[in-house]
């Protein structure tokens, strides 16, 4: 079946409907909250909330954006209310503690080390290729905001990878 006519019958409450499209987005939801959140158990229970927020707010989407566009910005804003309320202090996942001769691996590993918002908008800007922006709308600040934590956030990169370097 076809996402509009999935979206249509969903905002009708019919649970199904609902069921298949949030199936088709789940993996990339959990994916996308696991960059953000930096563990399985937080990525979980952010998959759980954007569930919950897409089902009960499924009637308001009126299609200016694509529905995965308006799943990402439910997903982005779910992980940076984990990360505001975390209690834990993060831990590195175990196959990320090590050094790796993949550079992805690397990489990665400094950009998890990065302070919470810096990596929030390393990710989307960098990664995602959101604009500046949309970035500022996500996490409701200014464009030149953004621009000044990504300033940041790459200055912090660089100096970890030169600190790895030399060791």
């Amino acid at each position: 079946m076809k996402e509009k006519d999935l979206i249509k019958r969903a905002k009708k409450g019919d649970v199904e409907a609902f069921e298949k499209l949030f199936t088709r987005f789940e993996r990339d939801i959990y994916t996308l909250a696991y960059r953000f959140v930096g563990n399985k158990e937080d990525a979980e229970d952010v998959l759980q909330n954007v569930a919950l927020k897409m089902w009960e707010h499924l009637k308001n989407f009126k299609g200016k954006s694509s529905l995965w566009t308006w799943i990402y910005r439910i997903t982005v804003n779910e992980s940076m209310r984990m990360l505001k309320h975390r209690k834990s202090t993060y831990s590195l996942p175990r196959h990320l503690s090590t050094p790796s001769p993949d550079i992805h691996l690397e990489i990665e590993d400094l950009i998890m080390r990065l302070p919470d918002r810096e990596r929030v908008v390393i990710l989307l800007r960098d990664v995602y290729n959101y604009t500046f922006e949309e970035i500022a709308d996500m996490m409701e600040t200014s464009p030149g905001n953004v621009r000044v934590i990504l300033h940041r956030a790459r200055k912090h990169l660089k100096a970890m990878w030169v600190r790895g370097r030399k060791t």
